[in-house]
């Protein structure tokens, strides 16, 4: 039997190892997981601002056409009448 512990004992010591291996892959992929949906959060808050500045551009662009048209029907009437 007293052969046997030490072979017993580097499995369990082995064992032991892989476990904290694995402990340490585990938390290096929750911290690469949580650092991607951080990126995730931050690229998609940019691209809001950039949403609510292209509408706010596209707004007043088309305010300026709306009233340039208007002008535009107003001289066009001016001159036929």
């Amino acid at each position: 039997m007293s052969q046997e512990d030490p072979r017993y004992e580097e499995c369990i010591r082995q064992l032991q190892e892989n476990i904290t291996s694995l402990r340490m892959s585990r938390r290096i992929l929750m911290t690469l997981l949580e650092q991607s949906q951080n990126e995730h959060k931050r690229e998609n808050q940019r691209f809001m601002q950039e949403k609510k500045r292209l509408q706010k551009s596209n707004s007043h662009y088309a305010q300026l056409l709306w009233e340039k048209n208007k002008r535009i029907r107003e001289l066009e009437k001016s001159l036929e009448g």
